[in-house]
């Protein structure tokens, strides 16, 4: 006979969250440049989050990662040869972050996403990402194709621009390659974006400038923001009173 093991369930769940580290932030980091400033500057300071991923969502992170790896040799074979997974550094920005890919002939960097097949709509016959479009009449979203990557994601990779460029290396254009576990492909190809360059700018200065002088930064996980949907809805200093309470920076 069997039966479904509930209890087994549960407590592999709870022995994948438990394994999950949080990282320690000695600088600002690339990959959290799009989260509220408030609360990067929290994770800095080390304040323990209020909500730790899920479970499944370290499950989901895990696989992205070997999935990522597992596409890499791929990548290479259609762009050539790559440096991958460097970490850079600067003291002048108070920033790190490390890259996935880099075309080594022509400093184009490649950034690889695992995202739920969720994250994707047909259109025209074309597999693309999708976005929000305001609501149908029963309240549910209305989703569009979207022609470009995620916010976060850019301003992630126009981080990498910045550090690439303090140690001489030119980046202009950005590949997104977002894949699914299912084995669904999208790439999107874009040019760096001065617009993007100078937001990356803007918060550090935000960023050093709180760190200097030890005041915290205004909290800015608002639901118009256009990064609340993608990054800020899931802030990890959220309570029923909002976000980033002050009193666990001062």
């Amino acid at each position: 006979s069997s039966r479904v093991a509930q209890e087994t369930s549960v407590a592999l769940y709870q022995a994948i969250k438990d394994a999950n580290e949080d990282r320690v932030f000695e600088m600002w980091h690339a990959s959290s440049i799009s989260m509220c400033p408030k609360a990067h500057y929290m994770k800095r300071l080390a304040v323990p989050e209020l909500t730790k991923p899920t479970g499944a969502k370290v499950l989901r992170w895990s696989a992205g990662h070997y999935l990522e790896a597992g596409i890499r040799p791929h990548i290479e074979k259609v762009y050539g040869g790559l440096a991958s997974n460097e970490r850079m550094t600067s003291k002048k920005l108070h920033l790190t972050g490390e890259f996935d890919n880099l075309v080594i002939a022509n400093s184009r960097l490649v950034e690889i996403k695992s995202v739920s097949d969720f994250a994707f709509i047909e259109r025209d016959g074309q597999t693309v990402l999708k976005k929000a479009d305001g609501t149908w009449p029963n309240g549910k979203t209305r989703w569009k194709a979207s022609d470009e990557p995620y916010l976060g994601h850019q301003l992630q990779n126009h981080a990498y621009v910045l550090l690439l460029e303090e140690i001489g290396k030119t980046v202009k254009h950005i590949d997104y390659v977002y894949i699914s576990l299912s084995g669904r492909i999208v790439v999107y190809s874009t040019e760096v974006q001065e617009k993007y360059l100078e937001n990356v700018k803007k918060r550090l200065s935000i960023l050093n400038a709180a760190w200097e002088t030890k005041t915290p930064p205004d909290c800015i996980c608002k639901p118009e923001h256009p990064l609340y949907d993608g990054v800020m809805q899931w802030c990890p200093y959220k309570t029923e009173g909002g976000c980033c309470n002050v009193n666990q920076t001062t």
